[in-house]
């Protein structure tokens, strides 16, 4: 039966598109038309444009095609849902960020081309008016009610916490909330769909009297159209599913398990789309439901009987019900999300506690009452006005409570696990969830064992732990090769460089520090902080923003520059941080060579002198060349034509068995001089498929084929991040490693 599940899995993913028809088009300029099919996001200095494209303009020629485009446009363009647009611009593949894919994202629903900055022209207006134009009409004049009688920051949060727009919340306070654990008070989630359904069922039951199957119906519906009024995401789907099985569960006077129906409702929503097991809100969402089933109950009893030892029972009432709901909640929601918190944001809030204590209590006014104003106001405005201004109290003492504990510098800190660790942890926890709920006879027999036995346990544990170290640190043992990777960090520069005796170099690192980081802790061994060399080829932000991050959690002995003077934020921020970290910086230009002692050695071919801050960056970079005995590895970061120009002229070869094409393969990236001295046998790309400058240019790569040495061209955009391993004498090359 699990084989059958598995195999209706697998073909219900095989069915989900990869593409559309329209991202052919992308890498191109040209003018699409199309219906805009969703509610337009405006932002603050723009608004984005989800359109079903039908045609398109371009080599000049109209087409016809088909698919989803995500278009962003000025925000001072009057749009709406249902207009009929004519968009010109640069189509796109979206990019991929530092902890965030966009194209991931935006694939999941459907969307694999984007067009920024575009040109809008209105063709028509109300084609698309259905029940879908009729809500967001609803949504959007309780909004305007919202905004006329609140100021913010307060009308931003309560239109996020009832209607599920974030968009008037400020990054700021955005962030605030994030830093104290306390995102799940602004967006629509289960407790919200919880309490709209005890509020629907409690309003029906009253008008209906004793038939409770009408009053159930009623609530199944007003959550339906309520999900719909707000945006029908996954995490929002998921509640609304959820809370219609509890009220179910009441109309058949049955107990709903949490579990069950979780993973009943989990399955539903993957057979509509399977991509919504894919998104980070609907996962932080179930998570946040499964802790609450699993660990509400026993920590609210564990409560009680702490509070019960010492406190009247008068009193140990009044506690527990104060306590509860805040810190129970929290603490039950908190152990099923945290590690997925950590693992999407590099955070740990240390506040989230006391915050969520003093704050949750009021979340319910906020809902309870802010739904009775919405509703006054499209009705009665002023009176609707008043009822708005006591939400307010509610809303402004949870925005002081938030902001008030992220002025702290400890409410959050930066952390980071290996993702096959959290892994391992769900795994842990799904399976106690359904041992738990099955309750298998060895099961017990094995607890009983544990309980008689615990100082036995705990020995074995220990030495359980004791020999996952030993195996890991024999894993991380060199094998006397030369290791270099070429890591993806899109389209920055970076490499990581570890020699046979262990010695490891990093040749900048791109802009992106978790994704740095990342890519450092998986190939380094765990018990390794030290960097031995640090290379700066030369101070761009895209190259070096990220090492800030790494100056943190790493030791670097030696870092090497060109010495080119910057005032930009980003280098001055880097130099900084080395002077902190007590590292050696060591200029250098043409003709400096390291010695490892271990069979490589390091050269520097260029710059031929130490460059002026009027300078172009790419004509001085640092070209290194790796050398393992017959084995050598060219990197050129972005080196200029101009530059490589002046190495010939110097008389440096730059002959190499591996070869980095300079500045990502753009427009006349290589002069075929110099590639005709390298005489490579391998050629590195590195490269993002989102860049905006299209690149690689076809051109470049056509010269780099054309000669007859190289055998074959890894790149990044198609591999990922590319392994070489070198015995001195020939090179291995991995993809994704």
């Amino acid at each position: 039966m699990s084989l059958v599940a598995f195999a209706v899995g697998g073909l219900r993913q095989e069915l989900v598109p990869r593409s559309s028809d329209i991202s052919q088009y992308n890498g191109y300029s040209g003018t699409v038309t199309g219906l805009i099919i969703a509610e337009p996001v405006i932002r603050d200095d723009s608004a984005q444009l989800r359109v079903h494209v039908d045609t398109i303009y371009v080599r000049n020629n109209w087409t016809e095609t088909s698919g989803l485009a995500l278009i962003e446009t000025d925000r001072t363009v009057p749009l709406a849902y249902g207009d009929y647009i004519r968009a010109t611009g640069f189509l796109a593949i979206p990019a991929t960020w530092d902890s965030f894919s966009y194209a991931d994202y935006l694939a999941r629903q459907g969307v694999f081309s984007i067009m920024r900055n575009a040109g809008i022209e209105v063709l028509g207006s109300g084609y698309g008016f259905d029940l879908q134009a009729l809500l967001i009409r609803i949504k959007q004049a309780l909004h305007g009610h919202i905004n006329r009688a609140l100021p913010e920051p307060q009308a931003g949060l309560l239109a996020g916490i009832l209607l599920g727009d974030e968009q008037g919340i400020s990054p700021e306070l955005e962030d605030d909330f994030r830093r104290v654990g306390a995102s799940h008070i602004i967006a629509i989630s289960g407790f919200n769909m919880v309490v709209i359904s005890a509020i629907v069922m409690r309003v029906f039951g009253g008008v209906l009297g004793r038939n409770k199957a009408p009053a159930t119906l009623g609530a199944i519906l007003f959550i339906a159209v309520y999900s719909l009024l707000v945006g029908a995401g996954g995490g929002i789907l998921r509640a609304a599913f959820m809370s219609s099985l509890l009220v179910i569960g009441q109309q058949l006077r049955r107990n709903t398990f949490v579990p069950t129906s979780l993973a009943f409702a989990t399955l539903c929503l993957s057979l509509l789309d399977p991509n919504v097991l894919l998104d980070i809100g609907f996962q932080l969402s179930f998570f946040a439901v499964l802790g609450l089933g699993l660990f509400a109950d026993p920590l609210s009893g564990l409560l009680r009987r702490w509070l019960d030892r010492r406190f009247a029972p008068a009193s140990a009432d009044l506690l527990h019900t104060a306590l509860n709901e805040p810190l129970i909640v929290s603490v039950a929601a908190q152990i099923a999300t945290l590690p997925l918190i950590v693992l999407y944001f590099g955070r740990l809030s240390l506040v989230t506690l006391p915050v969520n204590i003093l704050i949750v209590p009021v979340q319910a006014a906020v809902l309870l009452l802010g739904l009775l104003a919405a509703g006054i106001s499209l009705l009665l405005p002023v009176v609707g006005t008043v009822a708005f201004w006591v939400v307010m109290v509610f809303l402004s003492w949870s925005i002081g409570v938030v902001r008030g504990f992220a002025q702290f510098d400890f409410a959050d800190i930066a952390v980071n696990f290996d993702p096959r660790l959290i892994q391992a942890y769900y795994v842990l926890l799904i399976g106690g969830a359904v041992i738990a709920a099955s309750r298998p006879q060895i099961w017990t027999r094995i607890a009983a064992a544990i309980r008689q036995r615990r100082m036995t346990l705990l020995v074995f544990s220990a030495a359980f732990v004791l020999l996952v170290l030993m195996v890991a640190t024999h894993v991380s043992r060199r094998d006397g090769r030369l290791h270099i990777w070429m890591l993806d960090m899109g389209h920055s520069n970076a490499f990581l460089i570890e020699t046979p005796g262990g010695a490891q170099m990093l040749v900048d690192g791109g802009r992106f520090p978790s994704r740095l980081l990342t890519a450092l802790g998986d190939r380094m061994p765990f018990s390794d902080r030290e960097i031995e060399i640090l290379a700066i080829t030369h101070p761009d932000e895209w190259d070096i923003a990220a090492l800030s991050s790494v100056l943190d959690r790493y030791a670097v002995g030696v870092a090497l520059t060109n010495g080119q003077p910057n005032r930009h934020p980003v280098f001055q921020e880097v130099m900084q941080a080395l002077a902190v970290a007590g590292a050696r910086q060591v200029i250098v230009k043409a003709g400096y060579i390291i010695d490892f002692g271990d069979g490589v050695t390091l050269e520097v071919l260029h710059p031929q002198e130490q460059p002026r801050i009027t300078d172009r960056l790419a004509d001085h970079v640092l070209v290194l060349r790796v050398n393992h005995r017959d084995v050598s590895i060219l990197l050129t970061s972005d080196l200029s034509a101009t530059g490589q120009a002046k190495m010939l002229q110097r008389g440096i070869s730059p002959q190499a068995s591996v070869f980095q094409i300079p500045q990502h393969g753009t427009v006349r990236a290589i002069e075929s001089q110099f590639l005709a001295l390298a005489q490579p046998q391998i050629g590195l790309l590195q490269s993002d498929i989102a860049n905006r400058r299209g690149d690689p240019d076809p051109d470049t790569l056509s010269l780099f084929r054309d000669l007859d040495e190289v055998n074959r061209l890894f790149r990044t955009d198609e591999i990922g991040t590319i392994h070489m391993i070198s015995d001195g004498a020939r090179v291995q090359i991995k993809g994704s490693a």
